[in-house]
């Protein structure tokens, strides 16, 4: 399998909120078992503006905030796969924002998931023969990825 994580699912990784435990879990089985992780490079941005707005509104202590901003940076650097704002990506978003009531960025995150199926599909190696599971905990959002026909994971139904 490989593992599409939007921002509202990877943040759970960093910050602890309902559906914490579960994806946490779900990252650390999909390392084991050395499959790809993946996130839109427009989620770095995403990511970080919520680590910034948990800092401002005092929900994470400066050495809270500097933990977790290291431990995303190490992650971007090292263990996530990032899916570039390539044309590919962004042929999918006209007819997905027509079809399914997205936000930008959630286009972003869904096209990207897309693209990344069909690239594997492309491909002769073992990864193309595994399904592409899209990780959120936006609701709309994981309706319009089980439309599409992606495996869905939402950390929030696993608590």
């Amino acid at each position: 399998m490989i593992l599409y994580l939007d921002s509202s699912a990877l943040i759970k990784h960093y910050i602890q909120e309902s559906g914490s435990r579960s994806l946490t879990a779900k990252i650390q089985a999909e390392s084991r078992r050395q499959t790809g992780i993946f996130m839109s490079v427009a989620g770095y941005a995403e990511v970080l503006a919520v680590f910034a707005r948990h800092l401002r509104e005092n929900l994470l202590s400066k050495a809270e905030f500097d933990a977790v901003e290291n431990q995303f940076s190490d992650d971007w650097m090292f263990h996530l796969g990032r899916i570039e704002l390539s044309v590919g990506v962004l042929g999918f978003i006209p007819e997905l924002v027509r079809k399914h009531p997205l936000r930008g960025f959630d286009a972003i995150h869904l096209a990207s998931a897309l693209w990344i199926r069909d690239a594997l599909r492309l491909g002769k190696s073992l990864a193309a023969r595994r399904p592409v599971t899209f990780a959120t905990s936006d609701k709309q959002l994981g309706r319009a990825a089980a439309a599409e026909g992606l495996d869905t994971f939402d950390p929030e139904d696993s608590v």
